[in-house]
């Protein structure tokens, strides 16, 4: 048996780029390939401690979703749990208005930070410490994402449906299929719409909007 060198162990492995529909890649490498004038936008995310390289069910989701919507330029948005950035980062890439995106872990904050100098050459994105089950609404967002916990969800629920403009959207993952029932009775409770659910093996995201 060979021993295996902690270095070693701790080596990152290679991954290939993650296509999103036609709109965009997630990229994980250190340095960008080159690339042709036909080549798709990209993102570099490093992996890293903060949750979010854009593999996961959960979130690849809601980068399905992202490449769907079309209405970027009019559009602001709120990005609860940001974890790495890459929901937040997306939009600015594919030109939202306004971005506010917050986590409660201030690691995952900083990091996000560093992954938008990464991939953009001016700072656009406020990036904010906050709890979501304990933030007071300041503004409202006519799209709100939130990758968290169901039980996160249920708990912040009259938090996250104030965040979100008459009219506007909210589109929630981290879902088991067990729990989206009680997420669904939850903010429908709240008089917001529901309007698709998409699953991923034992994941869900639903979308909700909220009637003008």
């Amino acid at each position: 048996m060979r021993s295996i060198k902690t270095k070693e162990w701790l080596k990152p492995v290679a991954t290939k780029p993650i296509r999103i529909g036609h709109r965009f890649q997630i990229i994980h490498e250190k340095t960008r390939r080159k690339r042709n004038a036909a080549s798709l936008p990209q993102l570099h995310i490093p992996h890293g401690v903060a949750f979010g390289s854009g593999e996961h069910a959960t979130t690849l989701m809601l980068l399905r979703a992202f490449a769907r919507y079309e209405n970027w330029n009019e559009t602001t948005v709120l990005d609860l749990g940001t974890g790495s950035g890459i929901l937040a980062l997306t939009a600015r890439l594919l030109g939202a208005r306004r971005i506010v995106a917050t986590d409660f872990d201030p690691e995952a904050v900083r990091t996000a930070r560093q992954n938008e100098e990464l991939n953009f050459p001016v700072p656009l994105i406020r990036w904010q410490s906050a709890d979501v089950k304990q933030r007071k609404i300041a503004s409202r967002y006519g799209l709100v994402v939130a990758n968290l916990f169901s039980g996160i969800l249920c708990e912040a629920v009259s938090s996250i449906t104030d965040c979100v403009s008459p009219g506007g959207q909210l589109w929630l993952s981290g879902i088991l299929r067990l729990q989206q029932n009680e997420v669904i009775t939850s903010y429908c409770r709240q008089r917001m719409k529901l309007d698709r659910v998409v699953s991923w093996g034992k994941w869900v995201m639903i979308q909700f909007s909220k009637p003008i």
